[in-house]
């Protein structure tokens, strides 16, 4: 049966673990309640299609926002006026995705039938039911790798060698591109982040990988979306007054993770802080409690990716790595929610699919792939 959300407690249990699974990227909880807690409040409700409710030949895609982070100054009028960038046609994200969904359809003449959230994140899932709300279309219960990642090639479409084109490109102002054949998904996603600079930003709604979902079912995380609601519910359950007395004993039990470390953040130092780019920094934290006098590191591209304590890696891509705020259990972003001063928990899980912990998904997911020396670390090695 498909899952059907009609109240706002699960909306905001589901918020709360696609921030989870974001791993510090992916958008805050408020990014993904704002678009979804509306719909029940007016009395609808949201409904995630299970892959095996809907027929082999159905016709899925991905559709997501590219573009890197937007200057901290919009450009001025008269640059604009200059391109004929005047009106906005699209300025809210889910009508930009589905117009770019729409003309997917009208390029290859094929009616999509559901959508499949590419990553596992607030603002990208949340975006994605949304889109497929408006298209009055399914979403299923899945997406295509089980947490955030900051580039497009980075899932399990791409372990398998499924490619992504066609691609439409939609920005704010209507301008509208169709690759139709690409030398792979990085040069889509770099297609992707200069098409946001020329369009100043704000994010370009992208659809690609069109296919029957019957081709598609080996790419898929299968249940992830009700993996997230049940995290989100572990994670308010376990700092709800009255709640359970460890406060993160429901998450360990559901997740079967483990806390890597707590402490206090004492420095944020900024990697690189220019426009259109990747958020890349790393957080300094200073070890309390038990872990008192050790000093825990977090390397960023947009979510974390490796964890050193006292100059060993703990933890790395691709398994899942959050920060906590030790007070409410809620889950931290690399969105301005970590700064200096600011009390964390460092928790880990494994991965949700066993893909990523095969010798090509480390490979995919992996430090090395992110330019460092040494392969993934298994959690529970250290």
């Amino acid at each position: 049966m498909p899952k059907t959300i009609s109240d706002l407690d699960a909306v905001e249990d589901l918020c709360w673990g696609l921030t989870f699974f974001g791993t510090g990227g992916g958008g805050r909880i408020e990014t993904g309640r704002d678009m979804l807690a509306p719909v029940v409040a007016s009395g609808s409700s949201l409904t995630l299609a299970a892959p095996h409710e809907l027929p082999d030949d159905a016709a899925i895609c991905w559709a997501i926002i590219v573009g890197g982070k937007d200057p901290d100054e919009p450009p001025p009028a008269d640059e604009l006026k200059r391109h004929g960038l005047t009106r906005e046609v699209f300025p809210a994200i889910v009508p930009r995705l589905a117009a770019a969904v729409r003309a997917l359809e009208t390029y290859t003449s094929v009616k999509v039938d559901a959508l499949v959230s590419l990553e596992l994140s607030c603002a990208a899932t949340a975006a994605t039911m949304m889109t497929a709300m408006e298209l009055g279309i399914h979403t299923l219960d899945s997406d295509f790798v089980g947490r955030a990642i900051p580039e497009l090639p980075l899932t399990k479409l791409e372990l398998l060698g499924l490619p992504p084109t066609p691609v439409v490109m939609l920005d704010r102002w209507g301008n509208q591109t169709i690759i139709k054949q690409a030398a792979g998904t990085p040069m889509i996603d770099r297609l992707g982040r200069m098409l946001s600079q020329a369009a100043y930003g704000r994010g370009i709604a992208t659809v690609g990988n069109l296919m029957r979902l019957g081709d598609a079912r080996a790419a898929f995380v299968e249940g992830s979306l009700r993996k997230a609601l049940e995290v989100g519910a572990a994670l308010r359950r376990g700092a709800a007054p009255h709640g359970n007395p460890s406060r993160l004993g429901p998450l360990i039990e559901i997740t079967k993770g483990r806390v890597l470390a707590e402490g206090k953040t004492v420095a944020v130092d900024w990697r690189d802080t220019q426009p259109y780019t990747f958020r890349e920094l790393t957080y300094r934290i200073r070890g309390t409690g038990h872990w008192a006098g050790q000093q825990i590191e977090i390397w960023v591209k947009n979510e974390h990716h490796v964890v050193w304590r006292d100059g060993t890696a703990i933890a790395t891509s691709p398994d899942i790595i959050a920060l906590l705020d030790p007070a409410s259990n809620r889950p931290l972003t690399t969105l301005g929610e970590v700064s200096p001063g600011q009390p964390v928990v460092v928790f880990a899980m494994k991965a949700l699919d066993p893909a990523w912990h095969t010798p090509e998904g480390h490979t995919l997911l992996g430090p090395r792939h992110f330019g460092f020396d040494f392969d993934p670390v298994e959690l529970g090695s250290t």
